[in-house]
């Protein structure tokens, strides 16, 4: 029997390869207009902390020069000798990285999605990998081999940059000056915001959060290293990029359109009820019923489609039906609510058994009164309640994919070559779903744009409801004031790059703050109706700037165009990383960057780097307990 199950080496180069390509998709979307703008140390320095170290980290000055440490060889890549303290700090910024977005996917989303607990060592929980036995690998030897994987990657690409005669430029080293300086100040407490903070030299300040054997010429030369390193890694994917002209890639697209297009069209799915099996009814039977109430969905949707003459005239059929679905909605809601408060009030009759408990059980009738009209008050308000019905039918730039994960028949319909505005058509899925369905735009190439604005907030962040009338009239004013100023500059001062500086300053859309402002490849419906309506606008011209008011708030839009197709930014995206991640793969292959190990170097600098992650996960759950 031929062996399907692949090899952990096997696996592991998948893996490696999967990042690899996904490091070159990231930096292939960096901004090509301003390749400065937003640049990031990356993982050397430009990771942030988890707050816990702060407050934790003096606690953790060590009294060792470090010289040992920097001596000392944890493993080789090549003829780089990498340090205990070098490992030491490099494993404990995988730490980092691996704990900041554990925190932050639970932040953001409501659950961890990379099976990390930050509020654990890695040496107490399995990573989600497997040995070749099946048996779960912890963590803390998972950040092992990922330190490790890392520094071969970082090394290789650090030879490749000085062999192409990459050296550090003076705009780099003033970026490593500002960080260092900045470092310095927290060093000396300058940033905190506590009454009793610490003051120390920058060399022990290192020592306290990055280890033994980190200090200010370790980090210098680090970062040194990892300014060439990015530039040369973006360079090397510009060089691959540029073998993609807009020719080759149209050519491309035109072979198979479909895999690259998009549709718009409106949809109104009609789901039929879910039967139950009577006492004592066959298989057969039950099914009969079920496809009697199936047809009945088909035909509701072909009824609404035969009343369609247009965009508009669906989306007002399909109105009746959302009314009708929200209706019956609030009836079950209602009913479900009256239900519980007489079963609470049956409740409480039947333990009256003395005085005392009557009045009780009166009491709970009470209740139950006013639970049920509450419940009936609740549901007149929601009917009232203005839904948004164009977005539950609205269904625009879907790729052919996306609408086959639907239906199959559909989606063959609807990119056949044949189709145009104005048809429609029912479907029917295998569970009996039937879907009214009309094309407003047939397959197409997907336009992007580039664009830049300035968001004044008018909902709270928080609790996204909107601010006092009066905060928003102040909103409102600044939008304008900002216009005004801008316009009542010379034309040579209305720059794009002038605009993305005020960006910088003033907007509150953190998404965007620190790119200037900007959004690019934005596709119709990726944005909020108004500043979609806005960007998309045949009239628009590069250079415009007007207010745009959303349900955010007031957009100062600068309209930067760059007109192009979704499809090339993506095979230009796709052909690039892969090229990128293929060159990579080959050069990690050479004998001048094989890793050889030192296994008591390397638990040397393992030791030193948990003194700081169990001191880490101690202060993180400290501050757990007393908030």
């Amino acid at each position: 029997m031929a062996k399907t199950e692949k090899s952990k080496a096997e696996l592991y180069r998948e893996e490696r390869k999967q990042r690899i390509s996904n490091a070159a998709k990231k930096n292939a979307k960096r901004n090509k207009r301003h390749p400065n703008a937003g640049r990031v140390i990356g993982r050397v320095i430009g990771i942030v902390l988890i707050a816990a170290i702060v407050c934790g980290a003096c606690f953790f000055v060590l009294k060792s020069t470090g010289v040992f440490a920097r001596s000392q060889t944890a493993f080789t890549v090549g003829s780089h000798k990498i340090s205990v303290a070098e490992y030491g700090y490099m494993y404990y910024m995988q730490y980092q990285n691996t704990a900041s977005r554990a925190q932050q996917s639970e932040q953001q989303y409501g659950y961890n999605m990379y099976g990390f607990d930050y509020k654990k060592s890695p040496e107490d929980q399995d990573s989600p990998t497997a040995d070749d036995d099946g048996n779960p690998v912890k963590w803390s030897d998972q950040l092992v081999e990922d330190t490790v994987e890392y520094m071969q990657e970082f090394y290789t690409l650090y030879d490749n940059a000085v062999a192409a005669g990459y050296k550090i430029n003076d705009e780099e080293k003033a970026d490593i000056d500002k960080q260092i300086e900045s470092m310095r100040d927290n060093a000396a407490g300058k940033n905190s915001t506590q009454a009793n903070s610490i003051s120390m030299s920058l060399n022990s300040y290192l020592k306290a959060y990055y280890g033994e054997g980190v200090t200010e010429s370790f980090m210098r030369k680090l970062m040194e290293k990892e300014m060439v390193v990015q530039r040369f890694s973006e360079d090397k994917q510009k060089e691959f990029e540029d073998k993609y002209t807009d020719e080759a890639l149209d050519a491309e697209y035109k072979k198979d359109t479909t895999e690259y297009d998009v549709i718009d069209f409106r949809m109104y799915t009609f789901e039929p009820e879910t039967l139950e099996a009577k006492e004592g009814e066959s298989a057969e039977a039950l099914q009969k019923r079920q496809d009697a109430e199936n047809a009945k969905a088909m035909e509701k949707a072909e009824a609404l489609l035969a009343k369609v003459t247009d965009e508009a005239s669906f989306t007002k059929e399909a109105e009746v039906y959302i009314h009708a679905d929200e209706e019956t909605e609030d009836t079950s809601a209602a009913a479900d609510e009256t239900a519980q408060a007489a079963e609470e009030a049956d409740d409480a009759t039947a333990e009256a058994a003395d005085d005392r408990a009557a009045e009780d059980a009166e009491a709970a009738d009470d209740t139950a009164a006013e639970e049920t009209a509450d419940a009936a008050e609740t549901a007149e308000a929601e009917d009232t309640h203005e839904h948004d019905h164009d977005s539950t039918t609205k269904a625009y730039g879907t790729a052919k994919n996306q609408l086959t994960s639907i239906s199959e028949d559909a989606a063959k319909w609807a990119y056949d070559a044949s189709r145009k505005a104005g048809d429609k058509k029912a479907f029917a899925d295998a569970n009996g779903k039937a879907y009214a369905m009309y094309i407003v735009n047939p397959a197409h190439p997907q336009p992007t744009v580039d664009v830049r604005h300035i968001l004044f907030m008018t909902i709270d962040t928080e609790t996204q409801e909107k601010l006092p009338d009066e905060e928003i009239a102040a909103k409102k004013e600044q939008a304008e004031k900002l216009l005004a100023d801008w316009n009542a500059r010379d034309e040579k001062d209305k720059t794009e790059e002038a605009f993305g500086e005020l960006a910088t300053a003033q907007t509150e859309d953190t998404g965007s703050k620190e790119n200037g402002g900007l959004y690019e490849n934005v596709t119709p419906g990726q944005m909020v109706d108004a500043f979609d309506k806005w960007i998309f606008d045949d009239s628009r011209k590069e250079g415009d700037v007007e207010i745009v008011e959303s349900e955010y708030g007031f957009h100062v839009m600068y309209y930067v165009g760059n007109k192009n197709f979704a499809y090339r930014n993506t095979l230009r995206t796709t052909h690039t990383q892969d090229d990128y991640s293929s060159w990579l793969e080959a050069e990690l292959k050479k004998d001048s960057v094989k890793v050889n190990r030192n296994a008591a170097g390397m638990d040397k600098g393992y030791a030193r780097a948990y003194k700081l992650i169990n001191a880490t996960v101690q202060s993180i759950n400290a501050q757990s307990s007393a908030s």
